[in-house]
């Protein structure tokens, strides 16, 4: 059945125009006058977005003022780390989060103090009286001001601790500054990569559009960002026609997502207007991504009513089901790209000059002033509370500890898995019955038994989604989930369009916010095309936020070579995750642990790269069909032995048995043959085992010899087994080359029984 939101796609050239509409800016023309008297804000309102446009240039000021040493209250104190300050910026930061909610999400940049700072105070201000107590535990306050008061300090606190690095930071100082984040007021993370975040805020949203909560995420991101791929994937992404939302009889689609792009000119010291890219604004972007151009419009800003206008009405839209937004906010920053940059190369002393007359602190204090707010003598009263709040907090945070030495890699992986589902999950609608898999004597394909591992676990825990690349109607390139859009419709089984990086990337904020992604890589070498979503923001997550937040994905990726697909659909890559900290790489060889690892990947709490052989998709095995877990990080034995080991993983370890047995049919020799099945956790001690036992290794995969995983376990039974080994460990992998297409090349590109035969008598 053709699905609904397809169109025809039957030829016709009759001849027609696209009109791509008109993009309006600077609708906003009202002030702080005329917004009082509409009723949109009351006057406390605009006295706490000036508060907060103060905290966050006096934080920022501290810093620009600490790199000369001239900030008084910690003078002498060594601060390190990047200085990227947003001075100039207040009013976008602080207008954008006036207008979110509590359930609200936000993503920003490597810029991002302001961001953070605004999106806690406005949150702060939100929250009832025991919602703040938590934040500040021991606090004695009599009053809701006296516990705003200390809830806003502490966030200021622990907003500056992070910055000096230090385990009172929200972070535990292990994010700094670039990494931020604030888990518990829905900040999911400033981001060192540009654009890195825009992937994740689109996954985010994808998944408040799931869980149907009304949440909307502000994604923040600066000029320079929309020249990126990713950035460009996402804003696709966030408009597929499939993500449908029928409100009130309308049909619409999209994501509920705002891409706030903070165009301060200069991407570094490169002008994003005028020079690096075709359009003379970057509000003209989101009509490459949907017809009705993502509602995008110019922003003001240098106006913090301006801005909150916008956010507001962009906000409302996404709950209305009219998402995505593209909102492009004309403001500047002050300061070069970082405290080194002197800016006098690229910028004019007239062109900060003409930005500085529309300040948006001072201007906004104007109107304040004009409308009878408060008096000089009150806007003096509030600098001050701002400036002597940002000093207690600065000199509590210098003074505070370090992180302990001895943590240095602690909240590298989380050490938790889904034991029991939340009951608001446990229910999942079935469209149809899965479909079933036939065994033959208890046994199904290597294939199959991953398929019925995610039926299992789709049906246990509706937070688990699944998507990539043809993987709906078509059930993927090899056919592995061929009827699981039948059975759990398209809001968690749906294709994606050809963007790894996206793919990816999108599912790190799905699993931020609580989903359970299972995402799917066509061929690993299509890894690559998504590197920094996986090693920069998958795999790094955890540990950045100081362990706020863990990242429960799995990456299934069809894997290796042996099918004449050539150079760029046969790497077997899984030595490049195994480098990357915080990432589990599983690898099975049979049906029995494909299944029993897929599930446990499922259920943990760490990103997981799942490796699939596509030369053993069609292997068959013994599976039962009761509930069990193969855990991830143990190691197996394949074949017990007494002479030699032989260590192996995935195809390999099917060559690694056929070896075993020629040993003993031509030589008597025992060969034990162990398969790690996951190469990080890696489970050294059951190859210590094995080799304090037999003397001799021989380490085998169907990588390219160099570089190869095998090297980390050789080396490192080497180094913990060197007294009981009778001779070196020997490695056998791929040719030093690229997989050719000819099987005549191909047939001794890869290691063969032979090598491994080779190299095991070779020191037997």
């Amino acid at each position: 059945m053709t699905p609904s939101y397809l169109s025809d796609t039957r030829p016709d050239f009759t001849p027609f125009e696209i009109d791509c509409g008109k993009i309006p800016a600077f609708r906003f023309q009202g002030n702080l006058q005329s917004e009082l008297a509409a009723g949109r804000i009351e006057p406390a309102t605009a006295v706490d977005l000036l508060e907060d446009m103060l905290m966050v240039r006096e934080m920022e000021d501290m810093i620009v003022r600490l790199r000369a040493g001239a900030y008084e209250p910690i003078a002498g104190f060594n601060y390190r780390g990047p200085t990227h300050v947003s001075i100039g910026q207040e009013a976008a930061s602080v207008g954008a989060c006036s207008a979110l909610t509590l359930k609200d999400y936000i993503t920003s940049t490597h810029r991002g103090h302001g961001d953070s700072l605004a999106r806690g105070c406005l949150a702060i201000r939100a929250m009832d009286e025991e919602q703040m107590r938590k934040r500040v535990p021991h606090s004695r306050a009599a009053s809701r001001q006296q516990l705003l008061e200390e809830a806003l300090e502490e966030h200021v606190y622990r907003t500056i601790a992070e910055l000096f690095g230090k385990e009172d930071g929200y972070c535990r100082g292990r994010g700094g500054s670039m990494h931020i984040a604030d888990f518990t007021v829905g900040h999911l993370g400033a981001n060192a990569i540009v654009g890195g975040s825009v992937p994740i805020a689109t996954g985010a949203a994808m998944g408040l559009r799931y869980l149907r909560s009304g949440g909307v995420v502000c994604c923040f991101a600066g000029d320079g960002a929309y020249c990126n791929g990713v950035v460009l994937e996402s804003m696709n992404w966030a408009a597929q026609a499939q993500f449908t939302n029928e409100i009130a009889g309308d049909h619409r689609f999209g994501v509920p997502i705002i891409f706030y792009v903070l165009n301060n000119h200069y991407a570094m010291t490169g002008r994003t207007d005028n020079e690096v890219t075709g359009v003379s604004h970057l509000a003209r972007r989101a009509a490459g991504f949907a017809d009705n151009n993502m509602h995008a419009e110019i922003v003001n800003g240098m106006d913090v009513l301006a801005v909150r206008d916008a956010v507001r009405r962009a906000s409302q839209g996404c709950r209305e089901g009219g998402g995505p937004y593209f909102l492009d906010v004309d403001t500047y920053r002050y300061y070069g790209h970082s405290l080194s940059d002197p800016r006098n190369e690229y910028r004019t002393r007239e062109e900060e000059a003409a930005w500085k007359a529309v300040d948006p602190v001072l201007r906004f204090e104007k109107q304040i002033l004009d409308c009878g707010i408060l008096d000089e003598q009150g806007i003096a009263s509030l600098e001050a509370k701002v400036r002597e709040r940002n000093a207690r907090a600065a000199t509590r945070a210098a003074g505070s500890p370090d992180p302990d030495p001895a943590d240095v890699i602690k909240y590298m992986y989380a050490d938790t898995v889904v034991e029991k589902v939340p009951p608001a999950f446990q229910k999942t609608l079935l469209l149809e019955p899965p479909p079933a898999i036939k065994r033959a004597d208890g046994a199904i394909t290597y294939r199959d038994a991953i398929k019925e591992a995610l039926i299992e676990e789709m049906k246990r825990d509706a937070r688990v989604i699944f998507y990539g690349e043809d993987v709906a109607e078509y059930g993927g390139a090899f056919k592995l989930s061929k009827g699981l859009l039948e059975s759990f419709g398209r809001d968690r089984v749906f294709n994606a369009p050809i963007s790894e990086a996206a793919i990816c990337g999108t599912a790190v904020g799905a699993a931020m916010i609580g989903l359970r992604p299972v995402v799917e890589l066509m061929y690993m070498d299509f890894l690559l095309m998504a590197g920094d979503q996986v090693s920069n923001q998958a795999g790094k997550w955890h540990y950045m936020s100081g362990a706020q937040v863990e990242v429960p994905l799995v990456i299934r990726a069809s894997v290796g070579g042996g099918k004449g697909y050539g150079g760029q659909h046969s790497q077997t890559l899984e030595s490049m995750i195994a480098h990357i900290p915080g990432i589990y790489v599983a690898y099975p060889s049979t049906p029995y642990d494909a299944k029993g690892m897929m599930k446990s990947a499922i259920r943990d709490n760490n990103p997981v790269m799942f490796m699939e052989s596509q030369l053993l998709y069609g292997e068959k095995g013994v599976v039962p069909e009761e509930e069990y877990l193969v855990p991830l990080g143990v190691a197996d034995v394949k074949r017990p032995g007494s002479d030699i080991t032989l260590v192996a993983y995935g195809p390999a370890v099917h060559d690694a048995l056929k070896a075993a047995d020629r040993l003993q049919v031509e030589s008597g020799l025992s060969a034990e043959v162990v398969d790690l099945r996951s190469l990080v956790p890696l489970d050294i001690e059951t190859l210590l085992r094995s080799v304090q036992k037999t003397g001799r290794c021989v380490v085998i995969s169907q990588a390219v010899h160099m570089g190869s995983f095998t090297g980390e376990v050789a080396s490192t039974i080497q180094q913990e087994a060197f007294d009981y080994l009778d001779a070196p460990v020997m490695r056998v992998g791929a040719k030093n080359g690229i997989a050719p297409q000819s099987h005549v090349l191909e047939a001794v590109f890869y290691p063969r029984v032979e090598d491994i035969l080779a190299a095991a008598r070779a020191i037997l």
